[in-house]
């Protein structure tokens, strides 16, 4: 494999209502791919950018180079909820985010795969394939939901390589190729998934390939974490500021099987004295995420 045969690397991007000032530190970070929110991340109320400000958007993305765009979905969308009304207000929630990408252009949309609040494995899987099969009817073909895995606290779904691939297997035929995969660092050592060596890291790949296949892996979210191994819990921390080795990130993001996937940095931004972000630290940051994500030696890291 040659070094040109790597992911594209950009990172989740802060927008305070300026998606297009975020795309441009985006792209003097040296992000080549970027991540936002479209709404607050913690309520209900649907996106609502104009065609006027998703066109500058979408523009300003092209003119940089950066592709792909992902949002990232509120975190209060539960489609494995046995409650109807949080049930529907997830489904119209995710629905209109599907619908805001389309007009900005971006190509996923990456969700939580939510809890099923004690009513079962099975029978939360059976609400969040209902749920799926009901949005992508409305929504368009050219933008792609990503499930993301969880870290398997209480109810959640999703820390188990089966419980991602069984939501897909129970698509209609049809849509099964219209759902991709997330896998994020943090969550995956959260619920168990050893990244510490490069031989415990490629054992994760071959069990996601086994079970969900890495052709559906679409998005790579890379965060350390302070929390150990197994623990259930969802900390982020910087590249070096946790205990993932970063020799088990460098073997993940240069697996010659995920050379297609995008990986997007989800760390934490540094601030200054009057907290804003330190982008001259960020840009330094993203250079170690570069250098981990770059075919060399160990020893270049």
């Amino acid at each position: 494999m040659t070094v040109t045969e790597k992911m594209r690397l950009g990172r989740h991007m802060p927008t305070g209502s300026q998606m297009v000032k975020a795309a441009e530190i985006a792209h003097e970070l040296g992000c080549e791919a970027i991540q936002i929110f479209a709404s607050n991340p913690t309520g209900w109320k649907p996106p609502e950018h104009g065609v006027e400000e998703c066109t500058a958007f979408a523009h300003a993305t092209h003119q940089l180079g950066i592709t792909p765009i992902v949002l990232h979905a509120p975190y209060l969308i539960n489609l494995a909820s046995p409650d109807a009304q949080n049930w529907e207000k997830s489904i119209l929630l995710l629905t209109r985010t599907l619908q805001q990408a389309a007009m900005l252009e971006a190509r996923y949309v990456v969700f939580h795969t939510g809890s099923h609040r004690g009513a079962g494995l099975e029978a939360g899987i059976a609400r969040i394939v209902q749920a799926l099969t009901q949005i992508l009817a409305e929504t368009p073909q050219t933008v792609m939901p990503l499930l993301e895995n969880g870290v398997g606290a209480g109810h959640a779904l999703g820390d188990k390589f089966e419980h991602l691939a069984a939501i897909i297997e129970q698509l209609p035929a049809e849509d099964q190729q219209r759902v991709g995969v997330c896998l994020d660092t943090a969550h995956l050592w959260g619920a168990g998934h050893d990244l510490t060596t490069a031989e415990s890291t490629r054992h994760v790949v071959d069990c996601f390939d086994t079970i969900v296949g890495a052709t559906r892996l679409k998005v790579l979210h890379v965060n350390d974490t302070a929390v150990a191994l197994g623990s259930h819990r969802d900390v982020h921390a910087r590249l070096g500021e946790g205990i993932i080795s970063m020799e088990g990130l460098h073997t993940l993001l240069t697996d010659p099987r995920l050379t297609h996937v995008t990986a997007l940095l989800e760390t934490p931004i540094q601030t200054d004295e009057q907290g804003k972000e330190d982008w001259e630290h960020d840009k330094r940051h993203f250079e170690r995420f570069q250098a981990l994500a770059t075919v060399a030696t160990q020893s270049s890291m």
